[in-house]
Parts: C-alpha cells; structure tokens; sequence
C-alpha cells in the first residue's frame, strides 16, 4: 500500500510501557518521524515494553522487551520491526454447467478474508441473472468465527432492504428468496442478496458453502448463457480490497426426437 522500502522508519506506531513487578501500567509512547518513541525519565526498575497500535498498513508486532534501569540518566534501546500488511480477499462460485429452460438450478459461494490482518465492513453479495431467471432460495452457509452478521436483498424497482439480522456464523439458515414471500410489487424480482459481517480477522473464511437457487425462464433459447456475477470485500485503514467471481450456465433445449423405425409387421 505504502510503497516504502524495508528499513524505513515508521511513524505513529504505539507503545505500552508496565512495572515488571506490577503490571502497572507507567504510559504510553508513539513513534515519530524518525521511527523513535522516547519515554519520559522513569524510576529505577524492570519494565516490560510491548507495541499495542503498529503504524498504518503494518503488522502487530507481538513481541514483548524487557528493559531494567538500574542507574539514573540510563537509557535503554530496544529495536523493534514491523512486517507490512498483506491485503486480500477471494470469493469463489460454482454451479450448473447447463441446464434445461424453466428448470431450476443452485450456485454455490464460498469467501476468505486472505489478509494478514483484520478487515472492516467485510461483505459478499451475489448478483443474480435477473434476465434469465428468478431466485428461489438462499442457503447462508457456515463460517470459521464466531460472528453476528445481516441479510440484506436489492429488487430491481426498489432499494436495500433487510431480510434478516443478528444471524450467527456458525449457525446455517435458509430463506425464501421468491418476490410473492418478500411481498414485492408485481414485476418486480430480487436482483442482488449480500451478507454484511462487520470486522473479521485474518484467515475468516467459509465453512460451509453458501447456497443459491434460481429457476430460469422457460422461453430461454437453446445456448442462452446464465451469467452470474459475485463479490466480496473488506476495507484496511480506508484501502478497500475486492474480489469478483463469475459463473455461466448454457441453456439447453430439447427438441422433439425422431420415433423409433416401424418393424414394418
């Protein structure tokens, strides 16, 4: 993100500093330009230094120093660096390779979080071939954390709207995608379904996959080509990072077969 070659001096990193003995916490520090944090003078001891905020677009560094003054006017360095963040996200879709005008058909969804650190406003949304079919059903899926997250459907005449809420990633739910159910106006069909996490950590990722069904139009002509389309996302200290996925299923149509030959007895 950043650009900066190893070796460079980080600015804005914090750091906490406690009694060895007591846990008490003595303050905290943040690097500055220069990559130097400087405490104020502190009575003689042991101390435990530990960064708790790495600079924007690194790493945490987890490692906890120990420094002991044992004279006045010491001064003690200790040397601590960051590894740049790894910034990620992936989404991958499966589904029908082919299937019969009017006949119904699933899409599956799974996504990871494949950052080395947290990401905010994590989401995946599907978008669904509205030109050539209507969703069914929408089978959530199982995730890797524990996590609350939301449902949420677009219909092409109309805006967001919340299908449902405070749903547990372990937990798989299934809901009715069908314009009737979700009281829609006539004409009107689901075009988008996307599930909202919140922030999730490095390494979150599917468990179960994601389900979706659609039943596509009977006036299809043979090869007509279902496209689907999927994302995820996540967003790093204002860098967003996306994925996108694609799917298509070609249509087949049956003609009429030619009768059997007459055995002519």
């Amino acid at each position: 993100v950043t650009g900066a070659p190893a070796g460079t001096p980080l600015q804005g990193a914090v750091f906490e500093i406690t009694r060895a003995k007591s846990g008490a916490v003595v303050g905290y520090i943040t690097s500055d330009a220069r990559g130097v944090a400087a405490s104020e003078p502190l009575t003689l001891g042991r101390y435990y230094v530990r960064e708790v905020t790495p600079a924007r677009y690194y790493v945490l560094n987890p490692e906890r120093f120990e420094a002991e003054l044992e004279y006045t006017g010491q001064i003690v360095k200790l040397s601590l660096f960051n590894k740049s963040a790894a910034l990620g996200t992936a989404i991958k879709k499966t589904g029908n390779y082919e299937v019969l005008a009017g006949d119904s058909m699933w899409y599956g969804i799974t996504v990871e979080n494949t950052s080395s650190v947290p990401l905010s406003d994590f989401y995946w949304s599907d978008r669904l071939p509205a030109d050539a079919a209507r969703a069914l059903t929408l089978i959530t899926g199982t995730y890797n954390q524990r996590l609350y997250y939301r449902v949420l459907y677009r219909s092409q005449l109309g805006g967001w709207k919340t299908l449902a809420s405070n749903l547990l990633t372990t937990n798989n739910y299934s809901f009715s995608l069908n314009a009737n159910v979700l009281g829609l106006a006539q004409g009107d069909v689901v075009a988008e379904v996307k599930l909202e996490f919140g922030a999730v950590q490095p390494g979150f990722r599917s468990e179960s996959r994601a389900m979706i069904s659609v039943l596509t139009l009977p006036g299809l002509v043979n090869g007509y080509e279902v496209v689907n389309r999927s994302e995820c996302g996540g967003v790093y200290m204002g860098a967003p990072q996306v994925s996108l996925s694609s799917w298509v299923t070609k249509v087949v149509r049956l003609g009429k077969q030619p009768g059997l030959p007459k055995t002519g007895y």
